[in-house]
């Protein structure tokens, strides 16, 4: 069971989609692994859900990730991740104004400059991830935080996310960056999330952590989720041919992009009280460990899971998570996903791989850290 923690094996091996199917055929399974506290692995799509949808008897005020403990990491300042209602709640509608629906349609246009300004500069050959994925949602995230410094911001959400990744593991700049935008941001308040945030009841420990969150969930996630869906496109040559004629498939496809390459690995709550979940006696404390892509290969939930289908229908992945913790930035990162494949579908004349994909090594977001590709592009109009 050490595979389901150890972030340099996801790093070599990507996803254990092949452990997750063991485990899928029991009910939750506990697991007790070296250098981590022992928890249930809850690998199906019912369980995950029934977890996720019931904050009264699974507590997200624990550790938010799996970690080793040795060495020990420190605490984790209380978050929107880590707390339940009523207090997540109020976490949560700090900044939920900025991504529902009807405020981002004024962003839509802005997301398209940015994705045709890239594919215009983009050369034929390149690692889609460093030059093309990291940059497409990193730009919308730097306006929304009002932060000009992209570089910094990269080298942040890389080293939170990829802390395990000898590739990433030296950036460390992003608490002084924090703390100084929160204090500039207090002295001197602009149209921005960064102020919004600044300028709340949070402390300043949590006001950074809330922060580091939104970087991560604005960049790491998205950028994983269009690397994995051009990885896919290029695998499954019809799906992409079927795209090229079939337009009305692209908000199913950032769709199913999300629930095929489910970025987000896991998340942990931990049992209130006694009770039963998919047959096995939980105990009060006891860990439980969320993989949401094993549940978004459940074959009781998706037909021919492992296949990756633009025109599935219906599609109810758990990518986005479920309940109280729905993911904040989903109508943003859907919207992203979309005006890329609106954009670069109907220009792409050709892709192939150039060499072999790289994994993140992380067990939070295990996404393609490295992507070669050659590609032609048409000119726009």
């Amino acid at each position: 069971m050490q595979r389901l923690v150890d972030p340099v094996r996801y790093g070599v091996e990507g996803q254990p989609h092949d452990l997750w199917a063991e485990l899928r055929l029991s009910p939750p399974t506990w697991c007790s692994v070296e250098n981590y506290p022992p928890f249930w692995a809850v690998t199906r799509h019912a369980d995950v859900r029934a977890v996720s949808v019931a904050p009264h008897l699974f507590s997200s005020q624990t550790e938010v990730v799996a970690r080793p403990l040795d060495p020990p990491l420190g605490s984790i300042a209380p978050s929107i991740l880590g707390t339940d209602p009523p207090e997540h709640r109020d976490y949560r509608n700090l900044t939920l104004p900025y991504f529902k629906p009807r405020a981002l349609r004024p962003l839509a246009a802005r997301i398209r400059e940015i994705t045709r300004a890239l594919l215009d500069t983009a050369p034929s050959s390149l690692d889609f991830v460093a030059d093309f994925a990291a940059w497409h949602p990193l730009r919308m995230l730097c306006e929304l935080l009002g932060v000009p410094d992209e570089d910094v911001v990269l080298e942040m959400t890389n080293g939170l996310i990829g802390s395990a990744d000898p590739e990433f593991a030296g950036s460390r700049r992003f608490g002084p960056y924090l703390r100084a935008l929160i204090a500039d941001r207090r002295a001197q308040p602009r149209d921005d999330l960064s102020s919004l945030i600044a300028n709340s009841p949070l402390s300043d420990r949590a006001a950074v952590t809330y922060l580091m969150i939104i970087a991560v969930a604005g960049h790491d996630t998205t950028r994983s989720a269009l690397a994995g869906g051009m990885l896919a496109l290029i695998s499954n040559p019809s799906q992409l041919a079927l795209l090229r004629s079939r337009p009305d498939l692209y908000e199913s496809a950032a769709n199913e992009i999300v629930r095929y390459t489910s970025p987000v690995v896991h998340f942990l709550r931990m049992a209130v009280e006694d009770c039963e979940l998919g047959g096995r006696q939980i105990r009060a404390g006891d860990r439980l460990m969320l993989f949401y892509p094993s549940a978004n290969r459940d074959s009781a939930v998706f037909e021919d899971p492992y296949a990756f289908r633009v025109d599935r229908d219906p599609n109810p992945h758990l990518g986005w998570g479920v309940g109280e913790h729905y993911c904040l930035g989903a109508n943003l990162a859907r919207l992203e996903i979309r005006i890329l494949l609106e954009e670069l579908i109907p220009r792409l004349e050709s892709v192939e791989l150039t060499g072999d994909p790289e994994w993140m090594a992380s067990n939070v977001v295990c996404g393609v850290k490295h992507l070669p590709i050659s590609w032609q592009l048409s000119r726009k109009g």
